[in-house]
C-alpha cells in the first residue's frame, strides 16, 4: 500500500464505502505545428489516495485543473484510470461488469454545475430524473414516475412538477431537479462537482441546506469537489487539497481551516476572504503560474511557485507525513 494509501487506512476506524488508492489518470495530448506535432502526457490524476466512509462528506478543494474533476469522472467510471485502484465496499471497479455495473451506477450517482446543459428541453423533467432507473433499474414506468414525484418533494418541488420542461424552472430549481435525478435511485454516494458555484448567494445557501438535511435523514455519503472554501467548510467533515494532480494536504474539515499547514493551503486561504475582518492570519503569497500538467515539476510540484521553498524541494518529492491527530501533509517543512 502506498504512504497515501496507508494514510488513508489510519484516517478511517471503519472500512470504508469508497476508497482511492494511488489514482492515476493520464491522457496523451498532441501540441505544436501541423508537421511538428509531439505527444504529450497530461497528468491529470498523479498518484491520489482517500477514503469516503459511510455517511460522511469528503471534500477534494483547489484550483481550476488541479485533477479534481477527473478523479470524480475515474469514480463514476466515465474515465479509466491508467493505474491505480477504486475500491466501493472492498470490490475493485476494474473488477465488475454487467448487472454489477449497472448496480454500481444506481448507487453512485452525481449532481454537476450546470444541470440545464444536461438536460433535453423537449423532455418533461420526470424523464430526466428516471433517466438512470430506465438505464439500471428495469422497474416499470408506473413506479418510475412514482420516484420522480417522491424525489421531487424531497427537495422541495411539488410533485406534480414532473410533467413541466426544464425552461420552466429557475436556476435554483433545476439544481433541485438534479439532486432529485441522483435521489431516485436510492444511492449510497453522491459525487457534487461545484454543486452551487454557478447559483446566487442566497440560492447556494438554501441548496447547501437542502443536501445536508438530505443526508441527515438518508445517511448516503458525498464526494464534494469545489474550490470554495467556506462552502467546503460548512460541507465537509474530511478534506483534501490537491494541487496539479496531488493531494498536498488531507485533513479534518475543521482542523484544516484552524491550522493549514501546507504552504498551498495557506496560499488559497490567503486569497479567500476571511470570516470576519478582525481575524489576524498570515498570509501566503504563491509566486509565478501553475506549471502546465505535461510538465510537472521535479521533487515537490509546487517549489517553483513556494516563497519558503528548500533546494531538497526541487530535488526530492515529500512523503506523507502526520502533523496532527487526523492530518497529514507532503512537504518538507515538517
Amino acid at each position: 500500500m502506498t504512504s497515501a494509501a496507508a494514510t488513508a487506512a489510519t484516517i478511517a476506524s471503519n472500512a470504508p464505502m469508497l476508497r482511492v488508492d494511488d489514482l492515476h489518470v493520464f491522457f496523451n495530448v498532441r501540441r505544436g505545428p501541423l508537421l511538428r506535432r509531439e505527444t504529450l502526457t497530461l497528468k491529470a490524476v498523479d498518484g491520489v489516495s482517500f477514503d469516503v466512509k459511510e455517511g460522511e462528506t469528503f471534500s477534494i478543494v483547489g484550483e481550476s485543473g488541479c485533477g479534481k474533476t477527473t478523479t470524480a469522472r475515474a469514480i463514476l467510471k466515465v474515465e479509466i484510470p491508467t493505474s491505480g485502484s477504486i475500491l466501493w465496499q472492498g470490490q475493485s471497479l476494474a473488477e465488475i461488469d454487467g448487472h454489477e455495473t449497472r448496480a454500481y451506477r444506481s448507487a453512485v450517482q452525481a449532481v454537476f454545475q450546470d444541470p440545464y446543459s444536461s438536460m433535453n428541453p423537449r423532455l418533461r423533467v420526470g424523464s430526466f430524473i428516471t433517466e438512470p432507473l430506465l438505464l439500471n433499474s428495469g422497474i416499470g414506468r408506473k413506479e418510475r414516475r412514482e420516484r420522480a414525484q417522491a424525489a421531487l418533494h424531497q427537495v422541495g418541488l411539488q410533485p406534480e412538477d414532473v410533467d413541466n420542461f426544464p425552461h420552466e424552472f429557475s436556476g435554483g430549481q433545476r439544481q433541485r431537479v438534479a439532486i432529485a435525478r441522483a435521489l431516485a435511485s436510492s444511492p449510497r454516494l453522491i459525487v457534487l462537482d461545484e454543486p452551487v458555484s454557478s447559483l446566487d448567494v442566497s440560492i447556494r445557501a438554501q441548496i447547501m441546506n437542502l443536501l445536508k438535511s438530505l443526508q441527515e435523514d438518508q445517511g448516503f455519503s458525498y464526494l464534494f469537489i469545489a474550490h470554495h472554501l467556506g462552502t467546503v467548510r460548512y460541507m465537509s467533515q474530511m478534506v483534501g487539497v490537491m494541487y496539479l494532480g496531488r493531494l498536498m494536504e488531507l485533513s479534518e474539515s475543521e482542523e484544516l481551516f484552524s491550522h493549514p499547514v501546507h504552504p498551498y493551503t495557506q496560499a488559497l486561504f490567503t486569497a479567500a476572504l476571511p470570516d470576519h475582518p478582525d481575524i489576524e492570519r498570515k498570509d501566503v503569497m504563491l509566486h509565478n503560474d501553475v506549471a502546465a500538467a505535461t510538465d510537472i515539476p521535479s521533487g515537490c510540484r509546487l517549489h517553483t511557485r513556494c516563497p519558503f521553498a528548500k533546494p531538497v524541494c526541487a530535488q526530492v518529492e515529500p512523503e506523507w507525513k502526520q502533523v496532527g491527530p487526523s492530518h497529514w501533509t507532503a512537504c518538507h517543512l515538517y
